[in-house]
């Protein structure tokens, strides 16, 4: 644009000198009024030309007939030099997948990760990645990679680290049990693997880009060791859950021990409290009270069990 903005004001200025040759006159009127719209389009194309508008989650990185420069324009409206060249690289969370099936992954076909795993089962993974690129170190992943990053480091190092984090787990932990952790390894190897890639590019510093996390979505295996696992887990499950019932009812058990124990406590130091004197001295507080009682009653002295009285209630 900034060479097309400096022929447009040559133009201009060439209608303008035009215009001053010729005598006064309605052709002379219209060069000197083309000569200054031809100008005044000429130096906004020029003023354009300085400016460039990075759109948001996207950074710029300024390009001067090949040489990069290491400034890293923002989004919106920014001030640029009129001769370079804005490339603009997204900062966004992107994922890339590799799977097995058809027009899922970012590569028609199968394009399944196949990892052995620690016990020697050889297992067809799909997965996906959720990565970043840091904005500051835009200019320097354009200088070295190009914007092709993809392809040459975040590929290779997805393929690579799961392969690594599988060897490290059974076939049934991948499938089933430990598929969680499998995922946190992967998504550190990962990060490892394209930082050791970064390091051994020439001059480059920094971290490149950000791992934001890792997605098993498949571990493909034959039906009969899916079967055979997923038998084997059910069995856990069920012995897992008599370990609980027999824990409930020893639980149940020990309670009604202690429960008969208190009972029997109770029973003991019940029978141990009461005797003769006790309960005549009981014999005694009942027979006063139905003495001083407002009712009819016909006492007999001393024809009562244990010499006590002996009261005949009327009602």
């Amino acid at each position: 644009m900034f060479i097309f903005a400096l022929v447009v004001i040559a133009a201009g200025i060439f209608l303008f000198r035009l215009h001053h040759t010729l005598p006064s006159g309605k052709t002379s009127f219209l060069l000197g009024t083309a000569s200054r719209l031809v100008s005044l389009l000429g130096v906004l194309l020029l003023v354009f030309s300085c400016i460039v508008v990075i759109p948001a989650g996207n950074v710029g990185v300024s390009v001067v007939f090949g040489r990069v420069g290491q400034r890293v324009l923002g989004n919106g409206i920014q001030f640029k030099n009129p001769l370079a060249h804005i490339e603009k690289m997204s900062v966004r969370a992107q994922t890339y997948t590799m799977s097995g099936t058809a027009h899922e992954g970012e590569i028609a076909g199968d394009d399944a990760i196949y990892a052995l795993s620690s016990d020697g089962m050889l297992m067809p993974l799909e997965v996906t990645s959720a990565y970043q690129l840091v904005g500051s170190d835009a200019a320097m992943v354009y200088e070295h990679l190009g914007t092709s990053y993809v392809e040459k480091i975040l590929r290779p190092a997805i393929r690579a680290s799961v392969r690594s984090a599988t060897s490290h787990y059974t076939a049934q932990e991948a499938y089933s049990t430990k598929r969680d952790e499998l995922q946190a390894r992967m998504q550190e190897q990962i990060g490892t693997e394209m930082a050791q890639l970064l390091g051994n590019v020439a001059d480059f510093e920094g971290k490149g880009f950000s791992i934001i996390s890792v997605m098993l979505r498949n571990v493909d295996l034959p039906d009969k060791v899916k079967n055979a696992i997923e038998d084997k887990l059910e069995a856990q499950q069920q012995a897992e859950q008599m370990v609980y019932v027999l824990q409930k009812e020893k639980q149940e058990a020990e309670r009604k021990r202690i429960e008969a124990e208190g009972i029997k406590a109770f029973q003991q130091t019940v029978s141990e409290g009461i005797n003769e004197n006790l309960l005549r001295w009981k014999g005694i507080e009942a027979t006063r009270q139905l003495a001083e009682s407002q009712n009819t009653k016909v006492i007999i002295v001393g024809s009562g069990k244990d010499g006590l009285p002996l009261i005949l209630g009327t009602q």
